[in-house]
Formats: structure tokens, sequence, C-alpha cells
């Protein structure tokens, strides 16, 4: 009998203890103001993800000193790596990048190497290689929109 209650008592002991890599999920009371000045109590959940880098979670691999994947957006993909220097200078590179880009005023900054690669000169200094996919992406998605 007591082996039976320790063991209830661990398991009770384990059900307790959150899992640290599950997301912390916090329901707060958030008020809005109504025109009228009247408050109206909100529930909202506020859901903390767990903090993975967006290369990562676009399936870049990191490869020895260079990360190296697909730039991706709705209109398509376009194979690229990222280099970081010992001093933290994030470098891109993009492959064939779409003909569209070529209209649009960033492509001064696209500057071609050899075997259909382009070093994407930045305007200003880029914080890490999450900043740098993001910026590509989003430079490629403006050209095809306009």
């Amino acid at each position: 009998m007591i082996t039976y209650i320790r063991n209830i008592c661990r398991w009770v002991e384990q059900a307790l203890v959150p899992d640290p890599t599950a997301p912390r999920v916090e329901v707060v009371e958030q008020y809005t103001i109504q025109s009228q000045g009247v408050r109206r109590g909100q529930r909202s959940v506020l859901v903390n993800r767990v903090p993975r880098p967006y290369w990562e979670e676009r399936g870049w691999q990191k490869v020895g000193g260079k990360y190296e994947g697909m730039y991706q957006t709705r209109f398509g993909h376009w194979f690229g790596y990222v280099t970081v220097s010992p001093s933290g200078r994030v470098e891109v590179f993009i492959r064939n990048p779409p003909a569209c880009l070529e209209k649009h005023p960033h492509w001064a900054c696209f500057n071609k190497r050899l075997d259909g690669w382009y070093f994407i000169h930045p305007i200003k200094s880029i914080a890490d290689v999450s900043a740098g996919i993001i910026n590509v992406e989003k430079t490629i998605t403006e050209a095809y929109e306009d």
C-alpha cells in the first residue's frame, strides 16, 4: 500500500511540473475603452513561442561556416547561402535570382559572381542570418508585386 501511495505522489509531482520545452500559455484580462467611456473586459491568450531562428524554421542548414537553403516566397524559391565572418559581418548570396528583380530599386545591390551567383550588398549592416534571409525574401516579393 505504501508503494502504491508513493507512486501516486510521484505521478502527481510529475503532472504538476511544467515541461520546459512546451510553450508557456498565459491568460490575461485586457480592457478596451469604448466611445461611451465604458470598459468591457476581454480575455486574451498570450502564447510565448519557442525561440527558434527564422533560418532554422525555413529549413536552412548550417554547413561549416555558412548557412545554405532556399529563399521562399509565394512566387517561388531560389537557392542561397549566408556567411558570417569572425567579426560578425553577414554576407548574403542568391543563385539565379528572378528576372523581375532587375526592375526593383535594389537591383543595383545584386553583384554578379561566377556560375549564376549574386552577392547582395546591404544598404546597412545585417543583424543576423535570419534578418538577411527575411530581407531577400521581402525584396523578391516586392519585385513580383510591382
